[in-house]
C-alpha cells in the first residue's frame, strides 16, 4: 500500500502517545462527572449544560456536523448558519428558529453563557436534520449527521463498500457505565468480524476492547463492550466463539454462537488487510489485500471475500 509519510508519521505518533499515556488511549471519556456531547465521534471542547431538562452545546462545537458556515451577529445576539441547501437564523432568547424563511418554534431558546452562542439540541435537531441520543447513565449528548456519499454507500449493493460505510458511521453509545479503557497499542490496527452476507452488525476488536456495534438510520449503536484476554483459552462452547475469553463487559452480549463469520484484520503499518469466513468448526477463504489508498475507488480497510 501507498502510504504516505505523513500517515506513517500520525501511525507512529498514536502508539507513542498510547505507550506514555494508557489513560488516553481508551475511548472517549464518557465517565466525566459534567455533562458532555461528541458531535460526529468529536468531543465538545466547550461547555455542555442542561437547564430545565434542555441540553446545550456551542455553536463552535457544532461543526463536525457537516461543510456549514456559521456567523454570530453580536449586535442582533443572531447566528446564521448556511450550507446543505438551507439557511437557519437562531436569535438568543427566542423561541422561533428561521428555516428557509420558515418560522418554527423551539422549545427553548438559544443562550449566551460566557461569551458562547449555546444552542439547544433540538434546534440542532430541527436545523441540521441531525439525529439526537441522550445517554444518561453517561451524561453524554450524540449528535450525529452522516454524510450523503456515506449513506448512499451504506445502501449499496457491494458488501465490502457497504460494510466500509458502517464502520465509519458516528456512534452513539448506549452502555450504561463508562467505557473500559484499552491497554496501550499493541496490534496496529483493528480486526472486524461482521456475520456472512450481512452489514447492518458487526464487531470491532481494539488491542484488548470488543466492542459490538448495530446500525439503525445513519449511526452506529454501541450495544456491548468487552475486555479480552488474550492469556487465557477460550472454552469450547464460548458464544462469542471468534474472540479471546471476555475478561469484564458492560452490557449483553449478543448471541453469535450460530454466525458464520467474515473477519478482516487490518494492520496500518503495512497496509494490509486479511482476512477469512470461520464458523464455530472450521475455517475457509482465507487470503489478503495490499491496500492503497489513494487508487480510484478507494472504500477502506474492509474489502471483498471473493468465496462470500
Amino acid at each position: 500500500m501507498k502510504w504516505t509519510k505523513r500517515l506513517k508519521a500520525m501511525a507512529a505518533a498514536v502508539i507513542l502517545t498510547a505507550v506514555l499515556s494508557p489513560a488516553i488511549a481508551g475511548t472517549p471519556a464518557s465517565a466525566a462527572a459534567k455533562p458532555t456531547a461528541s458531535i460526529n465521534n468529536v468531543t465538545a471542547s466547550g461547555d455542555v449544560l442542561i437547564r430545565q431538562g434542555t441540553t446545550f452545546v456551542t455553536l463552535t462545537d457544532l461543526k463536525p456536523l457537516g461543510n456549514y458556515v456559521m456567523k454570530y451577529d453580536n449586535s442582533k445576539k443572531q447566528v446564521t448558519i448556511q450550507g446543505d441547501h438551507r439557511t437557519v437564523i437562531l436569535m438568543a432568547g427566542s423561541t422561533h428558529m428561521e428555516v428557509n424563511g420558515v418560522q418554527k418554534t423551539l422549545p427553548a431558546a438559544p443562550l449566551l453563557h460566557k461569551g458562547k452562542t449555546m444552542i439547544p439540541l433540538r434546534a440542532v435537531a430541527q436545523a441540521f436534520d441531525a439525529d439526537i441520543n441522550w445517554n444518561g447513565s453517561l451524561k453524554t449528548a450524540y449528535i450525529n449527521k452522516a454524510d450523503a456519499a456515506m449513506l448512499a454507500d451504506l445502501k449499496s449493493s457491494d458488501l465490502a463498500t457497504a460494510r466500509n460505510a458502517a464502520a465509519k458511521l458516528p456512534y452513539s453509545s448506549q452502555l450504561q457505565k463508562p467505557e473500559l479503557e484499552m491497554l496501550p497499542v499493541e496490534m496496529q490496527g483493528v480486526d472486524y468480524y461482521f456475520p456472512r452476507g450481512k452489514s447492518n452488525r458487526f464487531f470491532l476488536v481494539d488491542n484488548d476492547i470488543a466492542e459490538y456495534y448495530e446500525i439503525q438510520g445513519g449511526v452506529k449503536y454501541l450495544k456491548w463492550q468487552g475486555k479480552l484476554d488474550y492469556s487465557a483459552k477460550a472454552a469450547a462452547n464460548q458464544n462469542l466463539f471468534f474472540l479471546p475469553p471476555v475478561q469484564a463487559e458492560i452490557g449483553k452480549q449478543p448471541d453469535a454462537r450460530n454466525w458464520t463469520v467474515a473477519e478482516f484484520a487490518f494492520r496500518y503499518p503495512s497496509g494490509v488487510t486479511s482476512y477469512k469466513l470461520l464458523d464455530r468448526n472450521q475455517e475457509w477463504s482465507e487470503g489478503y489485500v495490499e491496500l492503497d489508498n489513494r487508487a480510484p475507488g478507494y472504500k477502506g480497510e474492509i474489502v471483498t471475500i471473493p468465496e462470500e
